[in-house]
């Protein structure tokens, strides 16, 4: 055999060796508290993958194994989420892994929330409408570009927080297996999985990485939708069977809501058990800001689209909770309408209501019809209304008793389209 031609293939095969070993998706951080951390990361033809998490002073602080199991998996790929607790504040701690037995390799470095008392500045970011051409489904939109990725990867924020449809299934929809391989090579994507391994991500979902378009609690396949989604997103711990939770970041409280398991045909959008849920989290909650993030957007009294404003009773039952118990500091943040807007909503008898959506990442941005009365809306703040892709971003800045929240939106080259300052103070009763 031809020397070269033998080498090249004895490096073929370390390297296939070697590679077989690694993840082949970059793994990320997602949940973090004083003492768990979230964590996603997906291997390749492994029958068992061994991780354990270790402190800064090299002590296993936990493990767990995972088997490959044909149910839940997709062609020898295999989704890993999960949470190791019981460890300490504001430590230092890597995420180790043993592929098949073999040695012990660092997958992810994290730290532990501090319980420092006193807030410090922060900032996040959010978005929405995340097309990743994967396959026969690249059609849908040829010559995607993912660019805005980069910009945000290089964002110093520390979180990101997805606002739904943060990927399209087209016809995988229907069963697990599609459901599964959607996900699975949307992850492979590496422009996407270098932004999603620069920091920690929180997510909710919207119609179409739910179901079909506008799709709600009759759509066929919401529980396989719904155990996709959970293996997909280290998002905070819920019921196996509800798709909302809530996390604190200093003084800011989020709500990550469900707009599509429990909607019957925009009659009611949350249900009668999340929407007591949300009102008894915001009565507890003491946080300066609290953020209740919602695939469709909240505050549109203009909308001929999905809008949570439409539901009528949901949404004047909500309203009216917040006035009687003088709940202080709401935005809403949401996504779904391919372009950023924020809308601004007086209601009786207490402060005004914000309504920030973000979208599109990478889907076709849709502009509004100069016909429709939504173009020249009252309700929007003047200046921010963006009909091209962008993305979100919120800061949290200023001294205890007076803290700021800035809300931006970037064009996908990562530049200021606008900005608008809320103060905490004017968000009280």
């Amino acid at each position: 055999m031809n020397i070269r031609i033998h080498c090249l293939l004895i490096c073929q095969l370390i390297y296939s060796v070697v590679s077989a070993q690694q993840p082949v998706s970059q793994p990320f951080a997602g949940h973090i508290t004083t003492g768990e951390v979230g964590f996603w990361c997906m291997f390749k033809d492994a029958d068992s993958v061994l991780l354990r998490i270790v402190d800064n002073q090299n002590i296993i602080a936990g493990s767990k194994t995972y088997y490959y199991t044909d149910a839940i998996r997709y062609k020898k790929y295999m989704p890993v989420q999960d949470v190791f607790s019981g460890l300490r504040p504001g430590t230092a701690y890597s995420i180790d892994y043993s592929f098949d037995g073999k040695s012990y390799t660092r997958l992810l470095q994290v730290n532990t929330a501090d319980t420092g008392a006193t807030p410090q500045d922060f900032s996040f970011l959010a978005g929405s409408c995340a097309f990743i051409s994967t396959g026969f489904n690249g059609a849908v939109k040829p010559f995607t570009s993912l660019k805005i990725f980069r910009h945000m990867q290089q964002d110093s924020a520390d979180f990101m927080l997805w606002l739904g449809d943060n990927l399209y299934y087209i016809y995988e929809q229907r069963s697990l297996r599609t459901q599964l391989k959607r996900n699975i090579k949307t992850r492979l994507n590496k422009k996407l999985a270098d932004f999603l391994s620069s920091k920690r991500h929180y997510a909710i979902w919207d119609d179409h990485d739910y179901g079909s378009n506008n799709s709600g609690s009759d759509f066929p396949h919401k529980e396989t939708s719904l155990q996709v989604f959970q293996q997909f997103w280290p998002n905070p711990a819920s019921d196996s069977q509800t798709n909302y939770s809530t996390f604190r970041e200093q003084d800011a409280q989020f709500f990550l809501l469900d707009d599509r398991y429990h909607n019957e045909e925009m009659q009611t959008v949350l249900g009668s058990a999340q929407l007591e849920w949300l009102k008894k989290e915001l009565l507890a909650s003491t946080a300066t800001f609290k953020f209740i993030a919602m695939g469709m957007q909240a505050l549109n009294p203009l909308s001929d689209r999905e809008c949570f404003y439409q539901t009528k009773e949901e949404y004047q039952s909500l309203i009216a909770f917040i006035r009687e118990h003088k709940i202080s500091g709401i935005i809403f943040l949401t996504g779904d309408r391919h372009h950023a807007d924020l809308l601004k909503v007086e209601e009786a008898d207490m402060y005004p209501l914000y309504d920030f959506t973000t979208s599109p990442l990478t889907m076709y941005p849709v502009k509004i019809s100069k016909k429709s009365p939504e173009f020249q809306s009252p309700y929007r703040v003047p200046g921010t209304y963006y009909p091209d892709y962008n993305y979100g971003k919120i800061r949290i800045e200023g001294p205890e008793n007076d803290r700021k929240c800035i809300l931006e939106a970037y064009d996908q080259e990562g530049k200021r389209v606008w900005e608008h300052t809320i103060e905490a103070k004017k968000m009280q009763h």
